[in-house]
């Protein structure tokens, strides 16, 4: 009688279990699910603004690997003016990537959320780094504010609640933006935003 109820008891048991896997597995699930980022902005430059990055980085490589060859050159030209030559190549170079990196190092590529509704309290806004990587910085909303800087709308006004990821890897979160003004004012979540925290107009 004994193995009869031992019998009885397993299955028992086992329809326990896996009910109970289940439903760990589905509160999981949903888990997930619930903390999803979701894209509310994409900016329509971005493919420009990584491409313009990778040139002005090349520019910059191949212009200063070429200069040594100008002294190489044996031509009736005196040494002050090779490397007069090849400074301002070189400068020249330099000032141009600098100048993209200062007007892309704002521009947001799109901006995601984990809470789009009805107003996000925290957002992740996705730029590139010198290099042309996605670097994400995630601020609560309300730090936010216009800038009056040209070719950036917003700005953090309170650096030691921002993150800054590139990759997997922890780095400087960036304190100005820029996003289109004229995509924010149609009905829905980026307006919702901008109707709370204002926007600059970049210029």
């Amino acid at each position: 009688m004994l193995n009869c109820r031992l019998q009885s008891v397993r299955p028992l048991t086992s329809v326990l279990r896996s009910r109970i896997v289940h439903a760990t597995f589905g509160t999981t699930r949903a888990l997930s699910t619930k903390h999803e980022p979701v894209t509310i902005y994409e900016g329509p430059l971005a493919n420009v603004a990584k491409k313009l990055k990778l040139f002005s980085i090349t520019s910059l490589g191949l212009g200063t690997g070429i200069s040594p060859f100008i002294f190489m050159i044996d031509v009736p030209v005196p040494f002050v003016a090779k490397a007069a030559l090849a400074g301002a190549a070189i400068v020249t170079s330099a000032a141009s990537t600098g100048l993209i990196q200062w007007v892309m190092s704002p521009y947001v590529t799109k901006i995601t959320t984990t809470c789009p509704e009805p107003v996000p309290t925290q957002l992740t806004l996705h730029t590139l780094n010198f290099f042309a990587k996605e670097h994400k910085t995630t601020v609560p909303t309300d730090v936010l504010t216009p800038s009056t800087r040209i070719f950036t709308s917003w700005m953090v006004t309170d650096p030691t609640v921002a993150e800054g990821m590139v990759g997997n890897k922890p780095a400087k979160p960036k304190m100005l933006f820029y996003v289109h003004p004229e995509l924010c004012e149609e009905p829905g979540t980026m307006k919702d935003i901008v109707d709370q925290v204002g926007i600059g107009k970049g210029f």
